[in-house]
């Protein structure tokens, strides 16, 4: 992991307005995400979370919410298409690209939670659901989220291993085991 600079933040920074920009959009009840892979100037794909519309599911019915679990525990349980994954949906799906476009790619996302753009504390965990599918189904470099301390960067092997360590720790605490 590493913080840009300067420089690199103001380079990316219409990416980022973008991901910010997007979350406006989302309909879950929990967190508002906004995504955007580029490479060299271009936006090659981009989303939001939100619920499918399908079978009358919402954002309410969900069962991690309802269940309570948080620091990423029970996103499998989750109806929602988190951005990322919405991101990579539409490269793909929508624009027609293949993966090998995303070789050399980033990706920066943005959360907002109850209207205001939320930074992330340094241990936070991030999604594996997301990190596996970045990490399996995309060739994208560097995954960057915001923290209090800045925009930082993940490797993409390196994301996916870091969320499944902050997982693991968070389950851990839940249940007292040490």
């Amino acid at each position: 992991m590493r913080y840009l600079s300067e420089e690199e933040e103001a380079a990316i920074k219409v990416y980022r307005d973008r991901a910010e920009e997007l979350l406006k959009n989302s309909d879950c009840l929990e967190s508002n995400y906004g995504a955007v892979i580029f490479k060299d100037g271009k936006i090659l794909g981009e989303g939001y979370n939100y619920v499918p519309k399908i079978n009358g599911y919402t954002c309410k019915e969900c069962p991690r919410r309802n269940q309570d679990l948080h620091n990423g525990i029970g996103l499998e349980l989750c109806y929602s298409v988190h951005a990322e994954e919405a991101a990579i949906n539409n490269m793909i799906l929508e624009k027609n690209m293949k993966v090998n476009d995303s070789e050399g790619a980033s990706m920066i996302v943005v959360r907002a939670k109850d209207g205001e753009v939320f930074k992330f504390d340094e241990l936070e965990p991030y999604c594996t659901r997301c990190a596996e599918k970045i990490y399996t189904q995309t060739k994208i470099k560097e995954i960057i989220y915001e923290e209090k301390k800045g925009l930082i960067a993940f490797g993409n092997e390196e994301l996916f291993d870091v969320s499944i360590k902050n997982l693991h720790n968070n389950w851990k605490e839940k249940f007292n085991i040490d």
